[in-house]
């Protein structure tokens, strides 16, 4: 339940993603909800039947996702977007998966995928339709689903697990607020934003703990803490991180008590994993009788999958 290494993992960014290499560079502008949809670019359809985006205006919906057989998260939101093919198919919304891969690599993932993977897939034409899509939305990890809506406009972007069913069920019953949802989009990107920033400021404190003479990690744990602005997860995310990671050499154990003592506050001590990492925090500090209590805290609050798990820690702060 908690995140192993990278913040982007489990920050603000409410899934996680396979991150793109090459996607980096933007245009100018960013494209924005509302604008026409650029024709898909393929090279060929590996399964199902080829999408055409003109042929379907004015009546038909179409969610164009873009995936690699390399990305952990892609596999995970396969079967959800299956679900939500057959869900929607009687009310004209197609789904299309499109890769920049091989066939020879897509192909055999896609048979082996077989009825889990049930909706059109296609291969980019020398990633002309990611440069169209992703590049254009500033969009650099994937699963990214867009939906082109009837007027053939793109009307949503996000991952395919985060309130994609909800935008197309407001679609086809034609309540979609067009101006709602880029207002949400934009708000979503200057997180995603702050995050890469997160990010950076962590991976300056991971390279300094990973030598064992380390010598700055304090102004550097302080500008985090900074950034992360009382943001609960954001803190809880990097006490556990500076708790756990292997690669750290240079443990501050004291910060990450400090930090997750701040997490604990800003979420009000009513959330499992927070008061987990803080139980984590206090062992880790010598302070093993507290962290026995934070931790039955966590195990009344935790849902009923997670307290197995939980217990099993407690019974090592009690010495069992």
């Amino acid at each position: 339940m908690k995140p192993r290494s990278r913040l982007s993992a489990a920050l603000a960014l409410a899934f996680a993603v396979g991150f793109l290499p090459g996607v980096a560079t933007f245009t100018a502008q960013a494209a924005r909800l509302g604008d026409p949809a650029k024709p898909l670019s393929l090279a060929k359809t590996v399964k199902g039947t080829p999408v055409d985006l003109a042929a379907g205006k004015g009546k038909q919906v179409y969610v164009v996702e873009f995936w690699a057989t390399w990305c952990g998260p892609c596999r995970t939101s396969i079967p959800h977007l299956t679900e939500l093919q057959k869900r929607f198919k009687d009310q004209g919304v197609t789904f299309v998966g499109i890769s920049d891969e091989t066939e020879d690599e897509v192909r055999p993932f896609v048979d082996k995928m077989g009825a889990k993977m049930d909706y059109a897939v296609a291969l980019d034409d020398d990633r002309k339709t990611s440069r169209d899509y992703m590049q254009a939305f500033r969009q650099n990890g994937i699963p990214t689903a867009f939906v082109v809506d009837q007027q053939g406009r793109i009307a949503w972007v996000g991952h395919p697990m985060g309130g994609l069913d909800k935008a197309l069920e407001e679609i086809v019953a034609a309540k979609y607020d067009l101006a709602a949802a880029q207002k949400e989009f934009d708000g979503r990107a200057a997180r995603e934003a702050r995050m890469q920033e997160l990010n950076k400021a962590f991976g300056k404190y991971m390279e300094s703990a990973s030598k064992p003479d380390a010598k700055d990690l304090a102004s550097l744990g302080e500008t985090l803490v900074t950034m992360a602005e009382k943001d609960p997860q954001i803190l809880n995310a990097i006490a556990w991180n500076v708790l756990t990671v292997p690669v750290i050499k240079t443990r501050d154990t004291a910060f990450a008590l400090k930090v997750a003592e701040a997490a604990v506050e800003a979420s009000g001590g009513k959330e499992a994993g927070i008061l987990d990492t803080y139980a984590r925090a206090l062992f880790d500090n010598g302070k093993k009788a507290e962290a026995v209590v934070q931790q039955k805290k966590a195990i009344e609050l935790a849902p009923s999958a997670a307290k197995a798990e939980l217990e099993a820690t407690l019974r090592k702060y009690e010495g069992k």
